[in-house]
């Protein structure tokens, strides 16, 4: 039987926080073995900066899940406040106080106890940043209950296509950037369609696939939310999605 649209958001929320609990300890990949570099390893090959990794433990560098590596881009935006949506183990939120100066304050939100208990540890070993990152509960698939404010860029790094109803995120999203504020995604992003009935199955959706959308999928649900993409970039390709960064602004 399928699940509602509200039935199958609180479904997918529930198996990303038990994944994700779970992946903070696993030894290899997220819930099982997985032919896929993770940790150090992994955040090399995104051009993580070494000199970060060197600081960080290594339970902590194979806690943390990104898309990409966030932080040049971070660095070129410059905001005075950013927020990070599904910080995870709050690796993007560290190096973008290290490498951005100017930033005043970092929010970090997620939905996983464990992830944010990653994420207060890191946040220690910093002590010179402690005071501008702040962190939070929040449910991505209850856009409505976040605790959001205002901001000048918002962060999604792996967790804009674990969002079931984007346009009420993208919407909410739109409400909390300040004037001339960005969205910056890193994520995958379909090259082509999927197989029929694909996205019905959660499990799908936990490894980024199943909630994806295309570029003009993006472009349409950004619009309905009063946001426009500005530069949609592919950084690689495996069909049929493409690894990709996205950033859109207020309209």
């Amino acid at each position: 039987m399928l699940l509602s649209n509200h039935d199958f958001a609180g479904a997918l929320s529930r198996a990303l926080a038990r994944m994700y609990n779970e992946a903070a300890g696993a030894e290899h990949g997220l819930l099982k073995p997985a032919p896929v570099a993770r940790g150090r390893k992994l955040l090399e090959e995104l051009g993580y900066p070494g000199d970060l990794l060197d600081q960080v433990p290594e339970d902590l560098l194979a806690a943390t899940f990104p898309c990409a590596c966030p932080l040049p881009e971070i660095s070129r935006l410059a905001p005075a406040r950013m927020l990070d949506l599904g910080c995870g183990g709050g690796l993007d939120l560290v190096g973008a106080a290290r490498s951005a100066a100017a930033i005043e304050k970092l929010y970090g939100i997620d939905s996983s106890p464990v992830m944010l208990a990653a994420a207060r540890r890191l946040s220690k070993l910093f002590p010179a940043l402690e005071d501008r990152i702040s962190l939070a509960p929040g449910d991505l698939n209850q856009p409505g209950k976040l605790p959001l404010i205002k901001v000048d860029l918002i962060l999604m790094n792996g967790s804009f296509n674990l969002v079931y109803d984007k346009t009420a995120l993208l919407g909410e999203i739109r409400k909390r950037l300040a004037p001339g504020g960005r969205l910056l995604l890193l994520d995958l992003f379909l090259t082509e369609a999927l197989p029929a009935g694909f996205a019905d199955d959660i499990d799908n959706w936990l490894w980024n696939i199943g909630g994806a959308l295309g570029p003009d999928e993006l472009s349409a649900a950004a619009a309905e939310s009063g946001l426009a993409v500005v530069e949609y970039r592919e950084l690689e390709r495996i069909d049929p999605v493409a690894r990709g960064r996205v950033v859109l602004t207020t309209t």
